[in-house]
């Protein structure tokens, strides 16, 4: 007799995979939490509710971007609350965009560069082959122009070498011209690629130079004050309440300020210096072949024709009041990164706010 078989245990219920319908209903509801995110910052930090700001604080509230966060966040933390709208653009356009206007004006124009460069290359190419089946041509004339040959056959061979000759003198005719309305076109474009980038190094409101171009230059000037054993000083500049200026007068009055104060850092520089929109009411200064005891004394100066100055709205006449602003002032030490050196700088502002502002702090205080 066989014994019976155990009972078979039952099959493990599946796991029920998570329906297409229920993964979208989760995306959905994430989307939807980002973007009330999004509008609540809009609101408190009183940014223009268009698309491109939505889409700036977005990205910030979804965090995926730790670049602009991370440099919204230093902005915010070093002048709380006072982000304008053009930083919102500026962060917008080198954060989320990938590329500004300028860029784009530069990408175009490196593109017809290297199109108008690849019509030389060609019409040499060809120049090249229509010039070796002249070669050809004239080889085998040269070699049917044979002791015994007869008259008919010699005046018929110069008769090809003049057709070809005149078909040669044709096609180069043509390929001078060719090249050089080449010429003429790749000047052009070399042009607006160089306008392009020279733009892209420019702050838009205030005509001064950016942060992309501090970036650039500042290491040089590092290098070219160890080279040379000389000073280099960096200053790093704040406009004292400046988001009670936005507050009570709006972005357009701010802006007008921020314009202002960068047109008397230009007019209080020296030809070899550099003043620098580097981010919101902040702006750095830099003073090569410069001692820390006459920055100090320049700066003053601009500090003190800041303060004197009287604003109000030319259109309605309410008044502004006087604007003031704070300065940190480092020297360059030996063997010193530009990371090192602003940040020496910016500590000093910290100092300058916190005992009351419109003040210079330098190394030495």
């Amino acid at each position: 007799m066989q014994a019976n078989a155990a009972p078979q245990a039952p099959d493990a219920p599946e796991t029920p995979r998570p329906s297409k319908s229920s993964a979208l209903v989760k995306d959905y509801e994430a989307q939807m939490k980002l973007a009330i995110s999004a509008l609540d910052l809009v609101r408190s930090h009183l940014t223009p509710p268009n698309p491109k700001t939505f889409e700036f604080w977005y990205e910030y509230a979804d965090g995926n971007n730790a670049e602009l966060k991370a440099e919204v966040d230093a902005l915010l933390k070093r002048a709380p609350g006072s982000l304008s709208s053009y930083d919102v653009e500026q962060f917008h356009d080198q954060y989320i965009r990938g590329q500004g206007e300028e860029d784009e004006m530069e990408r175009k124009a490196s593109a017809g560069l290297g199109q108008e460069l690849k019509a030389v290359h060609e019409v040499l190419r060809n120049y090249v082959e229509h010039s070796k089946s002249f070669g050809d041509t004239l080889s085998v004339s040269m070699d049917e122009l044979t002791p015994d040959a007869t008259a008919q056959q010699i005046a018929k061979t110069v008769q090809c070498l003049i057709g070809e000759n005149q078909r040669m003198e044709q096609e180069t005719s043509e390929l001078r011209s060719s090249v050089e309305n080449s010429q003429e076109q790749v000047k052009l474009l070399e042009t607006r690629l160089e306008k392009a980038k020279d733009i892209s190094l420019y702050d838009p409101l205030t005509q001064l130079r950016n942060r992309r171009y501090y970036d650039q230059e500042l290491p040089k000037l590092i290098i070219k004050a160890s080279l040379d054993e000389k000073p280099l000083c960096l200053a790093v500049a704040d406009i004292d309440h400046f988001k009670r200026v936005n507050d009570n007068f709006g972005h357009q009055i701010g802006d007008g300020v921020l314009k202002l104060f960068a047109d008397l850092l230009m007019k209080n520089i020296k030809g070899r210096d550099l003043v620098v929109r580097f981010g919101g009411e902040e702006f750095v200064v830099l003073l090569p072949e410069t001692q820390l005891s006459d920055a100090v004394v320049l700066l003053d100066q601009i500090r003190k024709k800041l303060q004197g100055l009287s604003l109000s709205v030319r259109t309605t006449g309410q008044t502004v009041g006087n604007v003031t602003a704070s300065f940190g002032v480092v020297e360059l030490k030996p063997n010193e990164d530009k990371a090192s050196l602003f940040e020496r700088a910016d500590q000093l502002l910290y100092r300058a706010k916190e005992e009351g502002r419109n003040r210079i702090v330098s190394e030495n205080d």
